[in-house]
């Protein structure tokens, strides 16, 4: 518990609020409260959002759903998909890391995920368990090379050296999804990003 307070109270004085929901039945009556019937909402890649339930309480909400999760989606549907969650009103994603020194930390293979977190849509809201937080900057970026990327390798099939030692070899392979590495510490507008921990381990 410790170690969460201490993560939101710096988050805090980096301009991020969050909160911490003490369990996952508590999310829709939160999400209830943060989406309005007809506006926009965007979505990044997420393991924690899939398991919450999150894509199936979007597509029943009256909303414009950004769903890039739809079959048979072309190359370029799905690009204006990514395109359009930047004028979402609302963008849902989770993180790969966040340390207790109130920093976000993502990596990401093509931008899709992290570019809209920077900039773009009006509100973002991050969904992480309490497992996705670290003692420290150096414990986040570790979290990242030795459990979410090696095992999202697993998830996507791709042929990376990390698919089979278990952790990143700074490989240049083609199929190689640790791009785009970002770290958020601060924002101008403190109503912008939020964080929303949940008393669970979720995702990796």
């Amino acid at each position: 518990m410790q170690r969460i307070e201490t993560a939101m109270r710096n988050l805090k004085m980096n301009r991020i609020p969050s909160i911490l929901l003490e369990s996952p039945s508590e999310l829709s009556a939160f999400l209830d409260a943060q989406i309005s019937g007809g506006i926009t909402v965007g979505v990044g890649d997420s393991m924690t959002l899939e398991a919450l339930g999150v894509y199936d309480y979007l597509r029943r909400r009256q909303i414009r759903f950004l769903d890039k999760y739809q079959e048979n989606l072309s190359k370029e549907e799905k690009r204006s998909l990514y395109l359009a969650n930047f004028d979402a009103d609302v963008f849902l994603s989770g993180a790969n890391a966040i340390s207790a020194t109130g920093k976000i930390y993502n990596l990401d293979g093509n931008g899709s995920r992290v570019a809209p977190m920077i900039y773009g849509p009006k509100k973002v809201i991050l969904l992480c368990g309490t497992n996705k937080i670290t003692e420290t900057d150096e414990e986040a970026v570790d979290r990242i090379r030795r459990i979410a990327a090696p095992l999202d390798v697993e998830r996507l099939g791709k042929k990376t050296p990390c698919r089979i030692t278990g952790v990143c070899q700074d490989c240049k392979s083609p199929d190689k999804i640790c791009n785009y590495w970002t770290i958020i510490q601060g924002q101008f507008d403190e109503s912008r990003i939020n964080v929303v921990f949940i008393k669970e381990e979720l995702g990796y």
